[in-house]
C-alpha cells in the first residue's frame, strides 16, 4: 500500500519526530551527583582529597567506578573542571591512563541544569569529555574527580545548598557536581555501570539532611536499597561491607564503634580478601548485562553481579584439644567442634550427656554463639550442663550443630553522622522474603550524649521504614554534641535461612598412668661398671590407652644400654621403640590394667661431674587422653613427662616419674705391678682413697705400712715369687697390684760332682722353680753348646761329658715376662 502525504500529514509527521528526537535526549541520564541529588534535602558535596580526618577515615580522590564494554564511550564531567587543579583522570583496565587536562568548557559541568541533563547530545546537556573503550580496555574503569584544592584545613566548608539548587563551586577539596555516563556502541545511554566503594560528602550544615539513594550490591549476588532519608553528617563518609566494624581476631562484632579515629574495619579501598568484602555502592539498579567479574586498572580483577549464594557448611569434626578426630580427654582437656561455612551466623551445639536420645536435659551440654564466614571453631571444656566432667569410657557421645546462616549480609559503618533523625530505610530487594526491610544494630559501645538511639541495641530485627536506627535532636544546635559526632555506627541487615543440622559423635578418654617403681642394683659403684634396672610400668584406667610413652632417660656417660620389655599383666604392645645417646623410648598400646616391666642395662664409661649417675622412668599420655594427676590442658601433644607432671590444673608432683641415683666413683687403680729384689721396700700408690690388703700370704706374709692411705710401703719382701695385694676404694670396687720378689745372684756352686753321693751331683740354680720358662745353654771351652734347656729344672749332671771347665748362659725369666742373664762358668769332675 502506497502512503501519499498530504501537507497536513507532512506537518504531523514533522511534529512527531521533533518529539521523538526530544524524548530520546530527555532519556539521556548522568550517573552521579544528579542522582544522589534528585530527592530533595541537602547537596552532598563529594569530599576530594587524601587527607584523613573525623569525617573520613579513608579518603579517596573522590573516586568512583564504571563498567565499559569494548567500543563504547565513557563521557564524564565535574563541576571543579578547569578550575584550579580541577580535572579529571581515569584509568583503563589495560593500564592506560586519560585526563581531561585543565579545559574550562570540556567536562565542565555548570549548573544544576546541566547536571539534570547530562551529557550532550541531551538538550541543555554539558560537554563532556570522552573516551572510546578498546577491546584491551572493557572492564572496570577508575575516574578519579579532581577537586580545585586540597584539604590543608584554611578552605572553609561549601555554601549549603539544596539537592537540586545551584551551586557555587568552592576553590578547596569539594566538589558539586560530577558525572560518569556511558553510550553504547548505538550511542544510547546506559544506567547501572556507575559505582563507588565508599562515598564522602560534606553537606556544610544540618538544616537539610542528606536523601541520596543508592543500590547495593552484595558480591554473594543480593541487592538492596538504601534511602539515606535525610541523614545529617556536617562532613560524613559510610560504605557497605560483609561484617561491619570487626573483632581483635578478624570477625565481625555486630556493634558500632566509640571513635572514627582507629575503628577496626576493612578498609573499602583496599581489595578485597578471601573473608572481607566491600560490597559496591551503584547509583542506579546495577545494570542487567553486568557480567561475573571484569578486569580493573593493574591487571586485577572485580566480581560484579553473580546469582543469589546460598551458603553451605562442611568439614564438620569433632576434634580433641590435642588433635585427634573423634577423641577427647576428659576435663580439662576437652575438644572443639570445628565446621566452615560460607557466610555468618549463629550456631547452637547441644551434647547428649546422659545418652538418651535427647538434647534438653538439664545434664546435657549446650552451647550457644556466632559463626564468621570460614573455618569456625567451638571450643568445649569437656563439662556436662550442671558443670561437671562427663566421665570416660566406652561410651559413644552424640552431639548436634546447629547452624543458621546469613545470606546477603550487608552492612552500613558510617562516619560522623551527628544525627539520623529519620532513621536510613533499607530494602532488599532480592532473593527470598524480598522485599524486605529488616534492620540491626547495637549501639551499647557508644557514650550515651546528645540523643542515642532508641532502642540502644536492636538485635531482634526492626522494620526500617518504622525506625530505620535514628538517633540525633530534630534541633540544629549543639550538633558536636550530639550522638553520632565522631562516631562510626553500624546497622546492618541479612537473610537467615534455615538451620542446617549436623549430628556427630565422639569418645572421652581418661588413663591414670603410673610408674609402679624403679629399682637398681647398684648403690654405689665405679665407671666400668654395668647398672642392671627394673622400670614397672602400669594402666590403673579406665580407658585403654594406644600410643602413650614410657621412656627411660640416663646420662651421656652411660653406654651400650639396651632394654627388654616383659608383660606381667594384660597384654601390652610395644608398638616401636628407640634408644638414644640419653634415652630409651617404648610406644605401647596399654589396655585397662595392664602392667609391664622393662628390663634395662647400661655401663657408666666415666664418672659424671655431679659425681651422681641419675636416671629417670616416666610415662606419658598420648594426644587427647587425660591422665588425672598429669594433665596440662594446652593444645601440645606432651614432650616432657616433668612439664606435664607439674603443669597447672593437675598442681606439681604425679605417679608418672621414678627416678634413681647412684654414687659413682672412678674406677680404681693400684697402680702397675713391681719387680722388687728380695728384703727390699716397695711403695704402692693407689688413685684415690681405698684400703689395701694382701691377698693370702703367699709366698709369704709382707707387712703394709698404712693400709687406709692411697699411697703406703710394704715390707717383709723375704722370699722369692709373686705377692698379690688388692685395693679397695670407698664404693667397694678394687683392683690388684702383684709384686714380684726376685734376686739379682743366681749364688749357686762353681763345682758339680756327679758321683751319686747327693752333693753337687747337678748344677742347682737356687729359686730356679720360681722362674718357670727359664733358658739354660752350656759350652765347652771351645764356644761349642753341648746342652740347652728352655724350662731349666735343676737336672743337669754332664751325662756323657769329660771333665773340665764349662761355661753357661742363664736367661731368667722373670715375673713380668722379660728375661735376666747370667753368665758363669762351672768345673765338672766325675
Amino acid at each position: 500500500m502506497n502512503y501519499l502525504f498530504t501537507g497536513r500529514c507532512y506537518k504531523k509527521w514533522q511534529l512527531c519526530c521533533a518529539l521523538l528526537l526530544l524524548l530520546s535526549a530527555k532519556i539521556v541520564r548522568a550517573e552521579g551527583s544528579k542522582e544522589i541529588n534528585s530527592n530533595g534535602g541537602g547537596r552532598a558535596y563529594l569530599y576530594s582529597s587524601k587527607t584523613a580526618t573525623q569525617s573520613f577515615p579513608f579518603p579517596t580522590l573522590g573516586t568512583m567506578k564504571v563498567y565499559v564494554k569494548a567500543g563504547e564511550t565513557i563521557n564524564v564531567g565535574s563541576s571543579a573542571q578547569g578550575i584550579n587543579s580541577g580535572t579529571i583522570y581515569l584509568r583503563a583496565p589495560d593500564g592506560s591512563t586519560f585526563t581531561s587536562g585543565n579545559s574550562k568548557t570540556t567536562g565542565f559541568i555548570l549548573d544544576a541544569s546541566q547536571e539534570s541533563a547530562g551529557p550532550l547530545p541531551a538538550a541543555g546537556g554539558y560537554t563532556p569529555y570522552k573516551v572510546v573503550a578498546t577491546a584491551a580496555q572493557e572492564g572496570v574503569w577508575e575516574v578519579d574527580f579532581t577537586a580545585p584544592g586540597s584539604d590543608n584545613g584554611s578552605e572553609s566548608n561549601p555554601v549549603v545548598t539544596p539537592a537540586g539548587g545551584n551551586w557555587n563551586q568552592p576553590t578547596g577539596p569539594y566538589i558539586a557536581a560530577f558525572d560518569i555516563t556511558v553510550f553504547n556502541t548505538s550511542n544510547a545511554p546506559v544506567k547501572g555501570r556507575v559505582f563507588t566503594n565508599i562515598f564522602c560528602g560534606v553537606l556544610s550544615s544540618f538544616s537539610l539532611g542528606f536523601n541520596g539513594i543508592f543500590y547495593i550490591l552484595t558480591k554473594d549476588g543480593y541487592q538492596y536499597v538504601l534511602d539515606n532519608n535525610g541523614q545529617a553528617g556536617n562532613g560524613f563518609s559510610f560504605f557497605a561491607n560483609n561484617k561491619g566494624f570487626k573483632t581483635a581476631s578478624g570477625t565481625a562484632s555486630y556493634q558500632s564503634v566509640n571513635n572514627t579515629a582507629s575503628p577496626l574495619v576493612q578498609d573499602p579501598t583496599a581489595p578485597d580478601t578471601q573473608t572481607d568484602i566491600t560490597h559496591k555502592i551503584f547509583f542506579n539498579s546495577p545494570a542487567a548485562d553486568l557480567p561475573a567479574s571484569a578486569k580493573t586498572p593493574g591487571n586485577g580483577n572485580t566480581w560484579l553481579i553473580n546469582p543469589p549464594f546460598v551458603p553451605t557448611i562442611t568439614n564438620v569434626q569433632f576434634v580433641g584439644t590435642e588433635g585427634t578426630v573423634g577423641q577427647a580427654g576428659t576435663a580439662p582437656l576437652g575438644g572443639s567442634f570445628n565446621f566452615d561455612v560460607t557466610s555468618n551466623g549463629s550456631y547452637v551445639l547441644a551434647i547428649d550427656v546422659n545418652n538418651n536420645g535427647s538434647f534438653t536435659d538439664a545434664i546435657d551440654r549446650k552451647l550457644t554463639g556466632k559463626v564468621t564466614n570460614g573455618s569456625n571453631s567451638i571450643v568445649w571444656d569437656g563439662l556436662d550442663g550442671l558443670g561437671n566432667k562427663i566421665p570416660a569410657g566406652t561410651t559413644i557421645y552424640n552431639a548436634n550443630l546447629s547452624v543458621s546462616l546469613f545470606n546477603a549480609e550487608v552492612h552500613f559503618p558510617f562516619f560522623d553522622v551527628e544525627r539520623n533523625i529519620n532513621g536510613i530505610k533499607l530494602t532488599r530487594t532480592t532473593g527470598n522474603g524480598a522485599p524486605d526491610n529488616t534492620v540491626y544494630w547495637d549501639d551499647s559501645p557508644l557514650t550515651l550524649t546528645g540523643t542515642p538511639s532508641n532502642p540502644i541495641t536492636n538485635l531482634t530485627g526492626i522494620n526500617s521504614l518504622v525506625n530505620g536506627h535514628k538517633w540525633g535532636s530534630p534541633t540544629f544546635n549543639n550538633s558536636e554534641n550530639d550522638f553520632g559526632n565522631n562516631k562510626s555506627i553500624d546497622t546492618w541487615a541479612y537473610v537467615s535461612q534455615a538451620p542446617i543440622s549436623n549430628n556427630l559423635t565422639f569418645t572421652l578418654r581418661e588413663a591414670d598412668l603410673e610408674v609402679v617403681s624403679l629399682k637398681s642394683d647398684v648403690v654405689k659403684g665405679c665407671a666400668g661398671q654395668v647398672v642392671n634396672y627394673v622400670a614397672t610400668v602400669r594402666n590403673n584406667g579406665p580407658s585403654d590407652v594406644k600410643g602413650s610413652i614410657f621412656e627411660f632417660d640416663f646420662p651421656a656417660e652411660m653406654v651400650d644400654v639396651k632394654a627388654t620389655g616383659t608383660q606381667t599383666t594384660g597384654t601390652t604392645t610395644i608398638v616401636s621403640s628407640i634408644t638414644n645417646p640419653a634415652s630409651y623410648i617404648a610406644t605401647m598400646d596399654m589396655p585397662n590394667g595392664a602392667v609391664i616391666t622393662f628390663n634395662i642395662t647400661g655401663k657408666v664409661s666415666k664418672v659424671p661431674a655431679t659425681g651422681k649417675v641419675s636416671v629417670a622412668a616416666t610415662i606419658r599420655r598420648p594426644a587427647d587422653v587425660t591422665d588425672p594427676d598429669a594433665t596440662n590442658p594446652d593444645a601440645a601433644v606432651p614432650t616432657d613427662a616433668f612439664n606435664e607432671c607439674d603443669s597447672a590444673p593437675s598442681g606439681v608432683g604425679c605417679n608418672n616419674i621414678k627416678t634413681d641415683t647412684a654414687t659413682f666413683l672412678a674406677a680404681p687403680d693400684a697402680g702397675p705391678d713391681q719387680i722388687i729384689e728380695r728384703d727390699k721396700k716397695a711403695t704402692v700408690t693407689a688413685n684415690q682413697a681405698g684400703i689395701w690388703a694382701q691377698v693370702g700370704n703367699t709366698p709369704a706374709a709382707a707387712t703394709i705400712a698404712s693400709a687406709t692411705t692411697a699411697k703406703t710401703d710394704i715390707t717383709g719382701l723375704s722370699q722369692l715369687g709373686a705377692y698379690k695385694f688388692v685395693f679397695t676404694n670407698l664404693n667397694g670396687c678394687t683392683d690388684t697390684l702383684t709384686i714380684n720378689v726376685t734376686s739379682s745372684k743366681l749364688g749357686n756352686a762353681n763345682v758339680i760332682t756327679p758321683n751319686g753321693d747327693g752333693n753337687n751331683d747337678v748344677l742347682t740354680i737356687p729359686d730356679i722353680d720360681k722362674f718357670p720358662g727359664s733358658h739354660l745353654s752350656i759350652y765347652n771351652r771351645w764356644g761349642n753348646e753341648v746342652y740347652h734347656s728352655d724350662n731349666y729344672a735343676n737336672d743337669w749332671a754332664g751325662k756323657g761329658l769329660a771333665d773340665g771347665t764349662y761355661y753357661f748362659v742363664l736367661n731368667r725369666r722373670e715375673a713380668n715376662g722379660t728375661f735376666k742373664v747370667f753368665k758363669d762358668w762351672i768345673y765338672l769332675k766325675h
